[in-house]
């Protein structure tokens, strides 16, 4: 092999790895990474500076009292597997006081690639084991898209449709916004009966109620990592007589994600975001860009003339005219100089070859004749 020849082998090789490389970071590293964590630790908070809740312990009804809802995240990754993860979610609603409105308490398994609720790992809603879990469990899928998707909501027990809204910046974040409305819907029948007055009734006597919920929430998703990093939950929540009729107002809020939980989650938005750029589109580009280096090279190297040592020999060299080596030895030399194969060279004159050469072997023949 030729040293042109190694040249042009090895950039075939780089050429050919540097396209292997730009495949296997679009087609495997990317998509690999696209699986949510079997592990998950994470707090955020949704507040209100001025709600209304019904105070339970004295039956009065308080008006402009700050709440938060702290959610709780936490996994099992015993009980996931590749395809699966399990989380289990607390969500506690309490004044600034301390006093628990709300609670609710949920495990939930859903694929780990779509995001999508699944039946296999002993899901529950607070006591309920029945409940069937169904649409998004707890965030949209990475590459979440401008389009509806079916979310499970804990507080209704159902599953909603979630609508595409617009776009969006949240932080300096892109995001994409999405929300629904649902209800009133009834979520459950109070265990304890409540007293006429408390409803606005002239009884005195306790009555049977039920708690209806009307909930309309937007979520701001950046759309690479599928993670909200804004929420916004209008809730309102009504005591119903058995005659259909909403008697009282038991808790009424506007509840945002805290600012100090917007910009920790929009944070780790953009750290995925960008490493989802760099992995699917810099990556890939930049191992085609550099292939195109050893191309050059290898057709430069094709292209390049022959080298001293590739030079044929004066015996293999094709004279002008299209004359063969091999006659070579009946032409003339330049300049009239002597050569091997002079004797078959006609002279200028026209003369035979044999004629000079009798006039080559006697000199002086001529004389000879002249005397």
């Amino acid at each position: 092999m030729t040293r042109a020849q190694l040249v042009r082998t090895t950039c075939y090789v780089v050429v050919a790895f540097m396209v292997t490389m730009a495949v296997l970071f679009r087609s495997y590293v990317y998509p690999n990474g696209l699986k949510l964590p079997l592990e998950q630790r994470r707090v955020y908070h949704l507040g209100a500076e001025a709600a209304t809740y019904l105070d339970t312990a004295t039956f009065r009804l308080r008006a402009g009292v700050p709440v938060t809802d702290t959610v709780s995240l936490y996994g099992d990754p015993v009980a996931g597997d590749d395809r699966t993860a399990v989380w289990v979610e607390f969500s506690s609603l309490e004044t600034a006081f301390g006093q628990r409105i709300d609670y609710h308490e949920r495990r939930t398994a859903f694929d780990r690639r779509t995001g999508m609720a699944v039946a296999c790992c002993g899901e529950y809603i607070d006591d309920d084991t029945a409940v069937r879990q169904t649409g998004l469990a707890f965030r949209l899928p990475y590459g979440a898209e401008p389009r509806g998707y079916p979310i499970f909501d804990p507080v209704l027990k159902r599953e909603v449709a979630l609508r595409y809204e617009g776009e969006d910046t949240v932080e300096g974040l892109p995001v994409r916004r999405y929300g629904y409305t649902v209800g009133p819907a009834k979520v459950e029948d109070l265990p304890d009966q409540v007293p006429g007055k408390v409803l606005g009734l002239p009884a005195s006597r306790p009555l049977n109620v039920a708690r209806y919920v009307r909930i309309t929430r937007t979520l701001w998703v950046e759309p690479e990592s599928g993670l909200p990093v804004r929420v916004r939950e209008r809730r309102t929540d009504t005591l119903r007589t058995p005659d259909q009729v909403d008697r009282v107002v038991s808790f009424q809020a506007d509840l945002v994600t805290d600012a100090g939980d917007v910009q920790a989650q929009a944070a780790e938005a953009a750290g995925f975001r960008r490493w989802a750029v760099v992995i699917r589109d810099v990556m890939p580009v930049a191992f085609l860009v550099l292939a195109l280096v050893p191309i050059v090279v290898a057709l430069r190297t094709r292209r390049r003339p022959r080298g001293p040592d590739r030079a044929r020999g004066p015996d293999d060299a094709t004279p002008p005219g299209g004359a063969t080596s091999a006659g070579r030895k009946d032409q003339a030399p330049a300049g009239g100089g002597t050569s091997a194969g002079r004797e078959d060279a006609a002279p200028p004159g026209g003369g035979t070859s044999e004629a000079a050469q009798d006039q080559q072997q006697v000199p002086g023949h001529d004389l000879a004749d002249a005397g």
